[in-house]
């Protein structure tokens, strides 16, 4: 298991939500189940112009985000399981591994994804929108 779930919700405090989402939904496979989209049709809406910044996700700035899908919810959540498969096929399990453990000593996202990355959590994401585009069906 990721989380220590003896943490409870302290530890849930940890972690942005896009990364629990991300984590649940790429986990157990999720995507392409029920109504959540497969991880191609999420990079074809992708394509389309329809993406939620993950820093955006439960706040203010959420509703500023148009996203024009059958289901918003579904396709955010389908989109961060997408995100956290594009950094394990890309940079590797340990590193996420690593990642969801620094955050827990320290919930600062941006300091403990450069640490472990060794880039910008936002230069990442702008690399998983380019790849997304470039991999046309």
């Amino acid at each position: 298991m990721l989380i220590d779930i003896d943490n409870g919700f302290r530890g849930e405090f940890r972690y942005p939500s896009w990364l629990l989402e991300g984590l649940a939904m790429y986990s157990i496979n999720q995507m392409g189940t029920s109504f959540y989209p497969n991880i191609e049709d999420t990079y074809k809406a992708i394509r389309a112009g329809n993406f939620m910044p993950p820093e955006y996700y439960k706040t203010n700035k959420e509703n500023e985000v148009n996203i024009n899908v059958k289901n918003k919810i579904a396709f955010i959540y389908s989109e961060f399981g997408c995100i956290v498969d594009y950094l394990v096929k890309t940079y590797g399990k340990e590193k996420l591994i690593q990642y969801i453990q620094a955050l827990f000593e320290e919930n600062d996202n941006d300091k403990q994804f450069k640490k472990v990355y060794s880039k910008d959590f936002n230069e990442v994401i702008s690399e998983f929108k380019e790849f997304v585009i470039k991999s046309k069906d």
